[in-house]
């Protein structure tokens, strides 16, 4: 029988910054209520399973630490960005990492490359790992165009060993909510990948500013995916530079610039 999925959970976020580019960040999270207990599928895979897994993730605990991250960024150059990482990166890995970004100020192109170390989390996502480590990496390139589209190209290495490539096309409205879709292809057989034969999804990311009071860069992401599958699995980092220098536009800048001042 099909049916859909839920949980409902409480999540305590926490950060600490010792300089202003230095902080560690992270994250309770409480399961209040679920259906997992129909979730009794687990997806074939001719990788390793480095997502298809996550019924284990889901069901091991009630009470997870997703996140446990030290991080320090800093600007290289007038127009380079640097910044390493470490820690428990996400649910399902831990390690350590670093990005570079090249983004000229108010340029409507960016290019980035992060490089990271990372070993499988245990079930329950305390402190434990497990045997799986892994080197994955992308070379990104980002291009803002018409509409105020955002395309992103990523070429390198997956969670499973794979090659690939990512493309991911999203827009922002003014109140600052973007929605975007991405598809993967990568040198996996389909016999090595299973059903569906390539990573694909659609997402809406919506900023915390449109529910607080009080300013924030905090999003809240929903996520759709018809299928989850290890081939195509990228590192879910809590942050990326490109992000963090948005100020560098000048178009976003104005765009937003009732609500900077609100």
């Amino acid at each position: 029988d099909s049916f859909i999925l839920y949980q409902l959970s409480a999540n305590l976020d926490a950060e600490y910054r010792f300089a202003p580019g230095t902080w560690l960040a992270g994250r309770l999270s409480g399961n209040l209520a679920n259906n997992f207990d129909r979730f009794d599928y687990d997806a074939p895979s001719g990788l390793p399973r480095v997502r298809t897994d996550l019924r284990s993730y889901w069901t091991e605990s009630d009470l997870t630490l997703p996140l446990l991250q030290l991080t320090h960024a800093r600007r290289l150059g007038t127009e380079l960005f640097g910044m390493v990482y470490g820690g428990y990166l996400e649910s399902m890995f831990a390690g350590f990492g670093g990005e570079l970004l090249h983004r000229p100020m108010n340029s409507d192109w960016a290019l980035g490359v992060d490089l990271n170390w990372v070993k499988q989390r245990d079930f329950d996502q305390d402190f434990g790992l497990r045997n799986y480590d892994t080197v994955t990496g992308h070379l990104t390139g980002y291009y803002r165009g018409l509409d105020d589209v955002l395309a992103k190209l990523s070429v390198g290495r997956y969670l499973a060993g794979d090659y690939g490539a990512t493309l991911d096309l999203s827009r922002e409205f003014h109140n600052g909510v973007r929605f975007g879709a991405w598809a993967t292809v990568t040198d996996a057989s389909d016999e090595e990948f299973g059903e569906g034969s390539f990573d694909k999804g659609i997402y809406v990311s919506i900023p915390f500013d449109e529910l607080m009071t009080t300013s924030t860069l905090r999003r809240a992401e929903l996520v759709f995916a018809p299928l989850t599958r290890d081939g195509g699995a990228r590192l879910e980092r809590a942050y990326g530079l490109f992000g963090l220098t948005e100020g560098r536009h000048t178009k976003l800048f104005h765009s937003n610039h009732d609500k900077l001042t609100e």
